[in-house]
Formats: C-alpha cells, sequence, structure tokens
C-alpha cells in the first residue's frame, strides 16, 4: 500500500519565533504499544481474521505461489485448548525479518506495494487484541500467541507476548525442516469464541478466493447457517467496475479493497443509499484509497469521496448495460411475460441475481428480438381477458367473475387473484379449459364443485370477432380493421390470433382439459344414496382401515373422527394396495412425506395430525365404500395423478434430462474440467462453462436428492425413458462426447504426466506449460 509516513505535511511553516521538535515522554511507548494492542480496534477477533489472511495472501503474491491459504481449527491436548491456524506457504521469515521487520511496529515491506494488501506494519500483531481469561483473577487474562515459520530448510518456533511495557518475540525453537517456506500464526482461542471467529471469518473473508477452511465441523448442538455459509464453493462475478459474489453480506453497493469489504456511509458522500440498494461491490485496487491504521474502515479524504462518488456512477451504468443486454434474449411470449412479472432480476453466471428495476424503465428496455415487437404490448392480464373467457362454476367468490381465487385448504375468499401469468403457472389447479363449446353436465360439475367449490373453464375468443375491433384498437394502439375487403383477417389479427395460440398453449399445459374429467363411479353412486344426516349412535360405529405409510396391519378408525378430518384422503379397495402404496410413496418423494397421515390411536380415536394440514391413504373393505361419501374430501384413488403429480411435471422432467448426461459429465478426467485447462484451451471454455452452469442451476432449483434414490416410484407416474433433450442438452451431450474422445486420444500422454492434486481449485504453472505442449485439444 504506497503511502509515506514521513511526510505528511509538506506545506512550509513560516514562524518569527522559535521552533522545536515535540518529542514523546519516557513512558509514550507503553502507552503507544497499548493503544495498538488493545485501544484501536473496536472488532479484535473481526480485524486478526482479516489482517493475518490477508498478510497470508500478501505472502504468497510476493513469493508467486498460487497455493491456497489455510485457516485451521484443532485442540491442543497438551496445552488442553482450542486454537485457530492461518498457514500460508509464501516466503517464510528468516530470524532477521522476524527480529527487524515483523517485530518492529510501523516497520513494513509492503508499503510502497500496490499489490499487497498491508502497509501500515500493525496488522501482523492483532492478536495481541485477543484477550482470553485465564480464571485466575479478575482482570488476569492472556494474548499471548505462536508464530512457526519454515525458511530455507529451517523451522523456526516464537511465541509473541505482550509484555510489561512492550510486546516481546520469544525464540522456543529451531530445527531443520524439508517443508516449504512458509509461515503460521497460530492463536488459542476460548471454546465460546469459535463460532464468532467463524462469524467473521464469513463475514471478513467475503471476497477472499482460495481459502481452505480445515477443522470446522458442524457441531449438532449449535448448528447454524455458519456452517453452511464458511466455504470455497463460490463464484464472485468480476464485472469491469464491481465485484458480485451474493446478497448475504451488504444490501448496498459497497467496496472491495484488497479482498476486503468496506460498508460505504452514504452520509459523508452526500448521496441517497435507496439509489445503490445493490449487493454489489465496487472494483478498488489497492492503494486508490485510505484506510484508517485500524483498516476497520474507510478514510474519506475529498479525493476518497470524489473517487468513490464517480465509481458509484460507473457501477450503476454497468449494471443497466447487462440488464439490457440480458433483455435482448426475449423470444417468445412467455420470455415477454417472465420479464414483465419480474422485471429488473438480474441475472449472474454465478447462479446468483438481484433486482435492478429501481434503475431502468420497462420502455428503455430493448425487445428487438420479440417476436411481437411490432406492435405495442399489453400487459398478460389485458391479453387474458381479449383472447380468454373465464367463466366461473361452483361456489362463487366474493370477487369479479374473471378472476381466479386461490382456493388453499383454508379456503380464504378474499385471496382472489386475477387472470395474471404467475397465477397461471402457479395456482391454476382449479383451472381448466375446454377447446369447444362447454357442455354443462350437472354430475360433472358437481364433482369439481366438490373438488375445488369454485372452478374455472377458459376457453377462446373469436379475435376476429367485429365486436373486438373496439377492444383491439385500444390495446395496441392500431387502426386496422379487423378483417378486409374479402372477410379475412388482416395481418395485424392474424399476428394477435399467432399470439392467442401460443398463449393459450400455455394454458393448455398448466391447466385441466374439462372434457377429459372423468367421474368416479362412487361419486355418481354416492349422489344417489341416501343423505340424511347420520344418528349420533351410527358416528360410533369403527370400521377397520389401513394406512399406507405407517403400521402394516389395519386400523379401527370411529366413522365420526374420520368424517371430521379436513384433509383430503384417498381411498381404495385391497386390489388397488399398490396404487394406494405408490400414491403414498410419491407424494412422499415430490411433496412432503411429514404431512402424510399414517397413525390412528383407537385408545384416544385420535389422528396423529387430527385438524392440521395433511393428507391420507387409506384401504377400506368393499362393504364400508358407501361411508366414505361423507367424509370432507374424500376421493378414489383413481383421481390421485390427475389432481397432484401434473404439477411436478416440469420439474421432474428438468431433473432426469439433466441426469441423463451429468453423471457422462462429471466421469470425463477432471483434468479436461477444471479452470487450468479451460484457460490452456479458451475454444473449450465457453462449451464446458456452459454445461456446469446448467448443472449448478438445476441442481439448486432442485436440491432433491432423494428423486434419483427414488426413481422407481417417479418412473411410474412419468415416462423418464423417453424424455426428449432440448436444443440445449443435444449441445451439452454433444461437447460430453467430445470431452470424452478427447480424453481417450490423450489417455496414454496423460498416463506418463504426473497430474496434480486438486486441480479444480487452483493451477500448477509448470504443469500447464507442459500439458499445452503434449496434449491434444
Amino acid at each position: 500500500m504506497e503511502m509515506n509516513l514521513k511526510t505528511l505535511n509538506a506545506q512550509a511553516i513560516a514562524s518569527t519565533g522559535k521552533t522545536k521538535k515535540m518529542g514523546m515522554s519516557e513512558d509514550a511507548q507503553a502507552i503507544v504499544f497499548q493503544m495498538f494492542t488493545k485501544n484501536i480496534y473496536s472488532n479484535p477477533i473481526g480485524t486478526i481474521v482479516r489482517e493475518i489472511t490477508s498478510n497470508c495472501f500478501d505472502s504468497h503474491i510476493e513469493a508467486k505461489v498460487n497455493e491456497p491459504v489455510v485457516i485451521r481449527k484443532g485442540f491442543d491436548k497438551l496445552a488442553n485448548t482450542h486454537y485457530i491456524s492461518f498457514i500460508d506457504f509464501g516466503v517464510g521469515m528468516s530470524p532477521d525479518r522476524v527480529e527487524n521487520i515483523y517485530g518492529i511496529y510501523f516497520k513494513s515491506t509492503k508499503r510502497t506495494d500496490n499489490t499487497q494488501i498491508g502497509g501500515f506494519g500493525i496488522g501482523g500483531k492483532t492478536p495481541l487484541a485477543y484477550r482470553r481469561s485465564t480464571g485466575f483473577g479478575e482482570g488476569e487474562y492472556d494474548n499471548s500467541f505462536n508464530l512457526i515459520t519454515n525458511y530455507e530448510g529451517i523451522k523456526y518456533g516464537y511465541v509473541i507476548y505482550e509484555g510489561e511495557d512492550s510486546p516481546g518475540i520469544a525464540e522456543l525453537f529451531q530445527e531443520p525442516t524439508t517443508e516449504h517456506n512458509g509461515t503460521e500464526v497460530r492463536i488459542p482461542v476460548l471454546e465460546k469464541d469459535i463460532n464468532t471467529f467463524k462469524r467473521e471469518m464469513v463475514r471478513q473473508l467475503y471476497y477472499f478466493e482460495n481459502v481452505v477452511f480445515d477443522g470446522f465441523v458442524a457441531d449438532e448442538n449449535y448448528k447454524t447457517d455458519i456452517e453452511e455459509t464458511l466455504t470455497n464453493d463460490y463464484t464472485i462475478v468480476m464485472a469491469k467496475s464491481f465485484f458480485f459474489r451474493g446478497d448475504d453480506l451488504l444490501d448496498n453497493v459497497h467496496v472491495c479493497l484488497g479482498r476486503v469489504a468496506y460498508p460505504l456511509d452514504y452520509s459523508v458522500l452526500g448521496v441517497d443509499s435507496s439509489d445503490y440498494e445493490f449487493p454489489v461491490a465496487i472494483r478498488l485496487e489497492i492503494g486508490e484509497i485510505g484506510v484508517t491504521p485500524s483498516r476497520e474502515s474507510l478514510n474519506y479524504s475529498e479525493a476518497t469521496i470524489k473517487l468513490l462518488k464517480s465509481k458509484l456512477i460507473a457501477v450503476k451504468k454497468e449494471i443497466t448495460e447487462m440488464l439490457g443486454k440480458q433483455y435482448e434474449s426475449i423470444i417468445t411470449l412467455e420470455d415477454y411475460f417472465k420479464v414483465k412479472n419480474n422485471f429488473g432480476e438480474l441475472e449472474f453466471p454465478n447462479g446468483q441475481s438481484f433486482n435492478v428495476g429501481s434503475i431502468i424503465e420497462q420502455k428503455d428496455v430493448d425487445f428487438s428480438n420479440f417476436k411481437y415487437s411490432f406492435t405495442k404490448m399489453p400487459n398478460d392480464k389485458q391479453l387474458f381477458r381479449l383472447f380468454f373467457n373465464s367463466n366461473v362454476y361452483g361456489k362463487k367468490p366474493r370477487v369479479s367473475r374473471h378472476s381466479w381465487r386461490n382456493d388453499d385448504d383454508n379456503n380464504d375468499e378474499n385471496s382472489a387473484l386475477t387472470g395474471s401469468y404467475d397465477v397461471l403457472i402457479d395456482k391454476s389447479r382449479n383451472l381448466l379449459y375446454s377447446d369447444t363449446e362447454i357442455q354443462r353436465k350437472i354430475v360433472k360439475m358437481a364433482w369439481l364443485k366438490e373438488q375445488h367449490k369454485t372452478y374455472y373453464i377458459i376457453t377462446k375468443k373469436n379475435i376476429a370477432d367485429i365486436h373486438l375491433a373496439n377492444v383491439i384498437s385500444d390495446l395496441f394502439s392500431v387502426d386496422d380493421a379487423i378483417v378486409d375487403a374479402t372477410g379475412q383477417p388482416t395481418v395485424f389479427v392474424q399476428s394477435l390470433i399467432d399470439m392467442q395460440d401460443e398463449y393459450y398453449e400455455i394454458v393448455q399445459r398448466q391447466c385441466t382439459d374439462y372434457n377429459a374429467v372423468e367421474v368416479p363411479q362412487d361419486f355418481i353412486d354416492g349422489r344417489k344414496a341416501n343423505t340424511k344426516k347420520l344418528s349420533e349412535e351410527f358416528r360410533k360405529m369403527t370400521i377397520p382401515v389401513k394406512l399406507f405409510g405407517g403400521y402394516r396391519g389395519t386400523t379401527r378408525i370411529k366413522l365420526d373422527e374420520l368424517f371430521k378430518l379436513n384433509v383430503p384422503i384417498y381411498y381404495g379397495l385391497k386390489e388397488q394396495d399398490s396404487e394406494l402404496s405408490a400414491a403414498e410413496q410419491i407424494f412422499g418423494v415430490l411433496f412432503n412425506d411429514d404431512i402424510i397421515i399414517s397413525h390412528y390411536d383407537e385408545y384416544y380415536h385420535k389422528f396423529d395430525q387430527a385438524g392440521k394440514k395433511g393428507i391420507m391413504f387409506i384401504r377400506v373393505a368393499a362393504n364400508n365404500m358407501k361411508y366414505m361419501q361423507y367424509c370432507q374430501k374424500a376421493y378414489p384413488i383413481s383421481t390421485f395423478k390427475a389432481k397432484y403429480i401434473y404439477r411436478k411435471t416440469d420439474q421432474v422432467t428438468e431433473y432426469f434430462q439433466a441426469q441423463n448426461f451429468v453423471s457422462r459429465f462429471y466421469n470425463v478426467p477432471e483434468l479436461y474440467r477444471c479452470k487450468g485447462f479451460m484457460k490452456l484451451a479458451p475454444a473449450w471454455e465457453k462449451r464446458i462453462s456452459a454445461i456446469q452452469k446448467f448443472i449448478d442451476k438445476t441442481a439448486k432449483k432442485n436440491s432433491k436428492s432423494e428423486w434419483s434414490n427414488n426413481k422407481y416410484i417417479i418412473n411410474r407416474y412419468f415416462d423418464l425413458a423417453n424424455l426428449k433433450n432440448t436444443k440445449e442438452q443435444e449441445a451439452f451431450i454433444q461437447t460430453i462426447t467430445d470431452m470424452e474422445e478427447m480424453s481417450e486420444l490423450n489417455k496414454d500422454t496423460v498416463s506418463f504426466l504426473k497430474v496434480p492434486y486438486g486441480l479444480n481449485d487452483y493451477t500448477y504453472e509448470g504443469f500447464w506449460n507442459i500439458a499445452k505442449q503434449v496434449l491434444v485439444f
């Protein structure tokens, strides 16, 4: 970090009197040391993590090595104490460097080097600011730590301690070693502080790459999200003006200086923080701006404020450009809906995203590749009302007849939703469509009412209907006639018909075909049965029932308890056991097996989840089938697939399509999948990165490891053997085939190479120089 501590004020001072340099009192040294070991840091543990890790990376830069820095948690049995070590494999320190550089406050080798993070000469002593109670009395503590360094074949061990007047360094040992040069800073820590160290590692090292955390095993008795976040399994996106890793550190634009994240004081900058609510870090080189001596915050000089303001403008501009470029890929009507309904969501190659809709208006987005860009586009709700009729049946909701209710188990009629694309995708279980004029069949409509209470049937309108002329003119701001002189639709209306057909394909994919609905015979018979009020004595009767998912035998259930159960009950006969068992299993795999009611207490006559949200699969005897009509939500098992499975079709299809080639990809030797190879062979980088991005995205979206383990039951409901790959997936498969062929061509050559361990984490320059000469790619 380039700085000049000698010329803090170069301004000449004129004086007519005598001048004299100011000095320090005899005990000033002790006071200064106290300041820089105890009192300067508001967050000692965070400072230790930041400063010692930064020193490790500086050592790697000085030694020009690409090894990862290791942060290790361990336990010293001899000392009976936990410790955390910060280990580098850089230059190491000679005894002279330990004594005359490391052992001197404000002495640094980095002050004129803008590639290294340090510069003040105090960071390496920060562990002295961490005070551990010794338990021998009030105010008694220990803050010593160990320095172990390998230098030119000799391992040196030191203890750094506070001392009465000033910190001291005592040599503990020196011995021959064959280990690589490098340094370990080992800090004893109290057990109660370990999780604080973990949290600070997550926060302070957020933008540090190539760090290995060793020994930080999750504690089941004290498990938080710390263990999940303390990992190197992430990617930092490096744009021109900013870094982006994720949205779990800071909500607003901040600074990344020498890998260290600093929040911005927007009040000092004189700008509104709400204009910069993006979780990205401004890219700055070391030395561009200053930090306070504690390195806990930025030093806001006039030059720094001016620079930061210009950087904020650059970040905002680049984000706007990135969003505009992202929207150039909009082609289909569904692409358009997704953008309009979630406008401003900026996607990144690392699978993360954030919304920037506040800095760009929809009118400024380039929709030039959109197939319907020739016209002013209404929103999805307006288009739906233009293209379709939506007739409501069953129990009439207390909303507009063109609205769709979120008919959940709570039957909340106030949660009405209009006919938007999002509703069509997410809330379509009570939506049906008909390609023909609706045939009102009393029994079918009664069955649908029992299933959904309120349901809607969607039909297409005739766009060429002359009565729609004014509506079309207003929506699209056009004056074209609906039909031409020959009575045929105009070119513009024909385009609208194409648009309607594309929208209808979405409707058909998400909704149920009304004409294909089959009413169960049990329902038909039940309507004919005597539905008079059941007597109290009748309700006290019990019948034998087998509950799937729990005890294998039968259980006698009181009819009254069965009738009061307000959850879906799917029932069948003994010969339908296989279908009932499969339905119970597939529901547990695709949805949630925790809500399957699988136990009934005969003594208390209670279900294990009675009254709660759940589902039940039961077998009843043929002569007891008649009682199912009195249950609140009892359905034949034959209806289960139509009611539940279709919801997961797209997700399951995508998951198993990926599985068909993911295993092949990972069977390709790591040599051809790692970053080093992609850097060596840029022609492969785009193809391999695209596969990895797809795999990561699919794994994150469908984190269902149990799906693969239960493929046999999923295959009963989905045709996994005949999945058709998309064009993108076919391209991935071709790339994998090419990679396999390349691997086979290089097999004999690679067998003579010593392939380094851990290729996917870092590269070995020497190995890749050789590989570049001998590999065929």
